[in-house]
């Protein structure tokens, strides 16, 4: 079997469910589909130890990183990209890309460092798949090898900071600069520091095999076929030169807004709202005092001038995440291995 014209996508998308593992050759490589939208490469010459998981499509209608992604596989499929480091391609949920929907079932990137034991359906299954291709691809690499995992996104609302990254719970609170500075080379404009351990994909890969990881969030969420590629240009660029050299662009950490976790925002009763616009953007600002959320049951005020929120949303499950309360600090207030 081979992937027509080298576009992944149109085969994955065509095999949803299930394909049949087949290996291929292209001009720089090997490289084995595993499953439908698991597609590991590996170098004739590896130029440096690394190791990169990119994934995309976790949320099915989040399409421009998806298009991105494969993109960039049929350069290194045709031979206009020579690739030096071994490289894992993962489309998480091809099921729901088809539908044009967020998920199918559960939110898939709930599901993930285990969270899917807790359900049935498509989606658990998946996150336990997913899983598995990581740890096959990581398996028996020694300490100096490099290990990344990027998992692309666009989000539902705008943005203040159009592009921006989740850094997973770091326990020592101890930030990667190297990888802080690829950040900023690649264009994103925002870094959100966790506050907490998650079943997030990144957070998964960052917990359990010790890999720089991060949510890249890209934009907003359009169909596919409309999408402005143009606006990746920076990723794409930083990325293609990490897949041929093993080489990370840099630039300065103080051209990212960092931004740290005060609360997170839970709906605890059906009368639960917030006091926001429908179509506020993340990281949208508020004033000291201002009524943030309230129901029933509880209130939630603004404690400083300048605080704001990213993700929020109500229209969900008692009990869930209604959004996340930031503040902006310095990049010199933090600590870097």
């Amino acid at each position: 079997m081979t992937i027509l014209n080298h576009d992944f996508l149109a085969l994955t998308l065509a095999n949803p469910h299930s394909i049949a593992p087949f290996e291929l050759d292209f001009p720089s490589g090997t490289g084995v589909v595993e499953d439908t939208g698991i597609f590991r490469l590996e170098p004739h010459q590896a130029k440096q130890d690394i190791s990169l998981v990119l994934s995309v499509g976790v949320h099915g209608n989040e399409t421009g990183p998806i298009e991105l992604v494969n993109e960039l596989l049929i350069q290194i499929l045709s031979g206009r990209l020579t690739l030096g480091i071994r490289l894992l391609v993962l489309i998480g949920n091809p099921v729901a890309a088809n539908a044009g929907k967020r998920f199918c079932e559960v939110n898939l990137n709930r599901l993930f460092h285990g969270g899917w034991q807790g359900y049935q359906g498509f989606e658990a299954k998946r996150a336990e798949r997913l899983e598995q291709a990581i740890n096959d691809f990581y398996r028996d690499l020694d300490e100096k090898h490099t290990k990344l995992h990027y998992d692309l996104h666009t989000a539902i609302r705008g943005s203040e900071h159009e592009k921006f990254v989740v850094y997973p719970y770091v326990k020592e609170a101890r930030y990667s600069k190297q990888q802080l500075s690829f950040l900023a080379a690649s264009g994103i404009d925002a870094v959100l520091l966790s506050h907490q351990a998650t079943t997030t994909f990144s957070f998964h890969s960052y917990e359990t095999y010790g890999a720089h990881a991060f949510t890249i969030e890209l934009g907003k969420v359009y169909p596919f076929g409309q999408n402005d590629l143009s606006r990746f240009t920076q990723m794409e660029s930083s990325l293609c030169l990490l897949l041929e050299e093993g080489t990370f662009a840099q630039s300065e950490i103080s051209l990212l807004s960092i931004f740290t976790v005060l609360d997170a925002l839970i709906k605890d009763d059906e009368s639960y709202q917030l006091n926001i616009a429908e179509d506020a953007n993340n990281f949208s600002q508020f004033e000291s005092d201002f009524l943030l959320s309230s129901s029933k049951k509880s209130e939630y005020r603004v404690k400083q001038s300048g605080d704001a929120i990213v993700f929020p949303n109500t229209n969900l499950p008692i009990g869930q995440r209604a959004g996340l309360v930031v503040r902006p600090i310095s990049a010199h207030d933090l600590s870097y291995v």
